[in-house]
């Protein structure tokens, strides 16, 4: 499958994968992210790599849509992008639509 054919949501294959550990949760002061060098570092790979992907080449994006990636907390089994069971479900999303690079209303300077 070529790159532009890549499913887009949570592909197990082609992009940085999240290791060691890593927690994203709430906390009473915001938003917490901890890990230990391994979990960091792959987070800080992560962010990365979506910020540079091209997601007008990726055909499985429809156009006004933007590219994202699904980090799962996981209590008894390590996947592809696991953080923590502490964890809340996270998403890392570009906010530039495909096609149009708009960014959603409630981000446009007013």
């Amino acid at each position: 499958m070529d790159k532009a054919n890549e499913p887009w949501v949570n592909h197990n294959s082609g992009y940085p994968k999240t290791t060691g550990n890593l927690e994203i949760s709430a906390s009473r002061h915001g938003v917490f992210i901890g890990g230990d060098p391994s979990g960091l570092l792959s987070l800080s790979r992560l962010l990365e790599w979506v910020a540079n992907a091209d997601q007008e080449a990726m055909a499985n994006i429809p156009l006004g849509e933007r590219f994202h990636i699904h980090l799962h907390c996981n209590e008894n089994t390590k996947s592809f992008n696991s953080l923590n069971r502490f964890s809340k479900e996270t998403q890392i999303c570009r906010l530039d639509a495909k096609g149009t690079g708009e960014l959603p209303e409630k981000y446009k300077k007013v």
